[in-house]
């Protein structure tokens, strides 16, 4: 499901533009909302979203050495201490229509897609919204995050000796016991959450979700 950095590009749009619909019917209670990323609001989340848009390489760098060099922390000092409202958050977030990011150096030409599509998705579900997220732009993520580069991000051991396939998508992975479902609850339950887990199916569930539960 790989495809050029183009490509890429207008899908990501595409997916913005779908969450850009659903955050502009949230009220403040919502903004508020605790997202699927521990200890951030979905305002917070938003936030996060704009980083490789807003933050210049130099700032960058300096978030980074404050943060020792620990990404994780520096991406969670980005979204805490912004103080925009939300409708300063949407506004930025519309402004970043037509910008462009690369995942870095070495990173696959999906990342950015799969960056989005994990995050909308840390949204949509805490929020009860149906996902509008297109099911190949689900593929493609859960592409990247079944890959032996993603693989390594993931919860250890997470993947071993089960067999992944969407339900709505021809997208599938792996050997073994079976799990299925929307690839919208693969993407956000192999991303390392819980939220999706009643989604799926097969005799792969239980030990699934046994993996998941220590890190929740």
């Amino acid at each position: 499901m790989s495809g050029t950095v183009d490509d890429v590009d207008v899908r990501v749009r595409e997916e913005r533009a779908r969450l850009v619909s659903v955050l502009e019917a949230l009220d403040d209670e919502q903004w508020q909302t605790p997202s699927l990323c521990a200890g951030w609001s979905v305002r917070d989340l938003v936030v996060h979203l704009l980083m490789p848009y807003e933050l210049p390489v130099h700032r960058f760098a300096l978030l980074m050495l404050r943060a020792r060099m620990n990404f994780d922390r520096a991406a969670d000092r980005w979204a805490t201490t912004d103080r925009r409202s939300p409708s300063e958050v949407m506004a930025a977030l519309r402004d970043t229509e037509h910008q462009t990011f690369s995942g870095g150096p070495g990173a696959p030409a999906e990342a950015p897609l799969s960056h989005l599509v994990i995050h909308a998705e840390d949204v949509y579900w805490p929020l009860g919204v149906p996902s509008p997220t297109d099911p190949e732009d689900a593929g493609r993520t859960l592409d990247q995050l079944t890959s032996p580069r993603g693989r390594r991000a993931l919860t250890p051991g997470l993947l071993d000796g089960l067999a992944f396939s969407a339900s709505d998508t021809s997208w599938s992975s792996g050997d073994g016991a079976q799990v299925s479902g929307p690839a919208v609850a693969l993407v956000t339950t192999i991303a390392g959450r819980t939220a999706a887990l009643h989604e799926l199916t097969g005799d792969g569930v239980a030990p699934l979700r046994a993996r998941l539960q220590p890190v929740t």
